[in-house]
């Protein structure tokens, strides 16, 4: 799990270098899991320490977005009178989020199933 964990944070601190370096306006940590997106593609997969540890840290990922949805309540008045708005954003954008998810998903799955099967 530890070596789990110091991978994670070695490609983000990677992502942060980069986009330090470069003064680039993507994040440190999105450059960093583009990074580690291409490497799990090139090597065909994890090791069982990254999946033990990104399996732990996804069980607790709603408790990160806890704050954020918190905040919303604390707006200023004029924010505050714009919530249609905001709450008309965030149903949207789940729901987009959810089907570029689940597309992603079902290539991933067919593309990695062919080549399961033409390895076999």
């Amino acid at each position: 799990m530890l070596r789990g964990i110091l991978t994670l944070l070695l490609f983000q601190l990677t992502g942060e270098i980069i986009s330090a370096y470069w003064k680039l306006s993507v994040s440190g940590p999105v450059i960093g899991m583009i990074m580690l997106f291409l490497t799990l593609f090139l090597r065909n997969g994890c090791s069982a320490e990254l999946a033990t540890c990104s399996a732990t840290l996804i069980k607790y990922l709603p408790l990160l977005f806890l704050p954020a949805g918190v905040g919303i309540f604390f707006l200023p008045e004029k924010f505050f009178n714009q919530w249609p708005a905001i709450l008309a954003a965030m149903l949207f954008g789940t729901v987009i989020a959810i089907i570029i998810t689940a597309s992603v998903l079902s290539f991933c799955m067919r593309h990695f199933a062919v080549r399961a099967h033409n390895d076999d």
